[in-house]
C-alpha cells in the first residue's frame, strides 16, 4: 500500500494519506519506512523525511540503500541551491524590493543532516553509492568543510570502494583551492602509494598550488612524476612551470619547457611567451629567440590547417614569409594536404615556391 501511495501514485494527496497510514503503524519495517522516505524526498519534504529516518534509528530498523541515496543526494542538492544565492531585501529607496546575490559563505543548513545519515547509515554497515558519497564529498568541500570530506575518503578508502579516486581528487582540488599546501601534499602522496593514478587535473591542482608558493623542487617532482605515470600534460601545467622558472630567472629550464609545450601542440598565452623571449634576450641567447618564434609560428599554422581555417592558414603562411620565417617541413605537409582536399592545391603550391626560396639562401649560409 506505501509503496503504491509513496513511488508509483506520488503526490501532495498521496503523501499526506501514506503518512497517515504510517504513522498508525506500530513497528514499521525496513520497507514500509523506506517507501516513505522515498514518497517524500521526490516531493522535496526533506525534513518529514528525516523525522522519518531519526525514527528507524531509534527503533534499530536499517533503510535500504536506494532510500539513503536519494535523501543524502537532495539534502546535498538542497545544500547547493542554497549556497548559490541569497536574498536580500533593499529597503533604502522609496519602493523596497528584493535581490539575489551570491551567497559566498554557503548556507550548510542542509548538509549537516546529509553527514549525519552518512555516518548512521556508516556505523550500521551500509554505505551510500560511490555517486552519492562523491556527491557530499563534493558538497562539503564547496562549503570549505575538507575537515570532514576526508573523513569520509578514509571510509570510503577502508570500504575499498570504486568512488575512492574521484573521492582523492575532488578532497585533493579542495585543499588546493585552499592553499592548504602541507594537507594536499600530504594526501596526494597518499593517493599514490595507493597505487592510484591521479588524473591530469589533479596533477595541475598541485603543481599549480607549489608554484604559486615557490616550491619550485616540489612541484618539479610531481612533473616528472606526472611524466613517469603517462598522464600527458596540457597547456596549464607548463605555463604554471613556466612561470615559475621564470621567476627565478631560470631561462633554460622555462626554453625547454616552452619549446616542449609547443611540441606536444599547445600554443602559449601571449604572456608566458614574452616571459621566455624576454629571459633569452636578458641571457644574450637570440639565436634560441629565432629558433622559438619559429616554432611557435609553424605550430600556429599547424593548428589552423587542423581546424580547418583556410583563409587565416593562408594569411599565416604569407605573413611568415613575410617574416622571413620559413615552415617546417611537417608544417609544410599539412598546408598542402588540406588545400588538397578542397582543391586548391595550386595556391598552396605557389606559397610553397616561396618558402622553398627563403629556406634556401638559409640552406647555404648554413653551409
Amino acid at each position: 500500500m506505501l509503496y503504491v501511495l509513496c513511488k508509483r501514485e506520488s503526490s501532495l494527496e498521496m503523501i499526506e494519506l501514506a503518512l497517515s497510514i504510517f504513522h498508525k503503524i506500530d513497528a514499521p519495517d525496513t520497507y514500509s519506512c523506506s517507501n516513505m522516505i522515498v514518497g517524500l524526498c521526490k516531493l522535496g519534504r526533506l525534513e518529514s523525511a528525516l523525522e522519518i529516518f531519526d525514527r528507524m534509528n531509534r527503533i534499530g530498523v536499517l533503510p535500504t540503500r536506494s532510500a539513503v541515496n536519494l535523501l543524502i543526494g537532495e539534502l546535498c542538492l538542497m545544500s547547493g541551491k542554497e549556497g548559490s544565492v541569497e536574498k536580500v531585501r533593499v529597503r533604502n529607496t522609496r519602493r523596497p524590493y528584493t535581490i539575489l546575490v551570491p551567497n559566498m559563505g554557503g548556507n550548510s543548513g542542509a548538509i549537516q543532516p546529509a553527514v549525519q545519515v552518512f555516518w548512521a547509515v556508516c556505523s550500521s554497515g551500509l554505505l551510500p553509492s560511490a555517486f552519492v558519497v562523491v556527491k557530499l564529498m563534493s558538497e562539503l568541500c564547496r562549503l570549505g568543510n575538507t575537515v570532514e570530506a576526508v573523513r569520509v575518503l578514509r571510509i570510503v578508502e577502508e570500504r575499498k570502494l570504486t568512488s575512492v579516486q574521484e573521492g582523492y581528487s575532488v578532497v585533493i582540488n579542495a585543499l588546493c583551492e585552499c592553499c592548504r599546501v602541507e594537507e594536499a601534499s600530504d594526501l596526494f602522496g597518499r593517493m599514490l602509494s595507493c597505487g592510484l593514478k591521479p588524473k591530469l587535473v589533479v596533477y595541475n591542482s598541485v603543481i599549480s598550488m607549489l608554484c604559486k608558493f615557490g616550491k619550485l623542487k616540489d612541484a618539479t617532482r610531481v612533473f616528472e612524476i606526472m611524466n613517469k605515470n603517462r598522464c600527458l600534460p596540457d597547456g596549464l601545467t607548463y605555463t604554471a612551470l613556466i612561470h615559475s622558472h621564470g621567476e627565478v630567472r631560470n631561462w633554460k629550464v622555462s626554453y625547454d619547457l616552452l619549446m616542449e609545450m609547443l611540441g606536444l601542440g599547445w600554443i602559449p598565452h601571449f604572456h608566458t611567451f614574452n616571459l621566455v623571449e624576454s629571459l633569452l634576450r636578458e641571457h644574450g641567447q637570440l639565436d634560441l629567440c629565432v629558433k622559438l618564434e619559429r616554432k611557435l609560428e609553424n605550430q600556429k599554422l599547424q593548428k589552423l590547417c587542423k581546424g580547418g581555417e583556410l583563409d587565416a592558414a593562408y594569411e599565416k603562411a604569407r605573413s611568415m614569409l613575410e617574416k622571413g620565417i620559413p615552415l617546417s617541413a611537417y608544417a609544410r605537409d599539412i598546408f598542402q594536404q588540406v588545400f588538397q582536399k578542397c582543391g586548391k592545391i595550386k595556391i598552396a603550391r605557389q606559397l610553397l615556391e616561396k618558402t622553398e626560396r627563403v629556406q634556401e639562401p638559409e640552406e647555404i649560409n648554413k653551409t
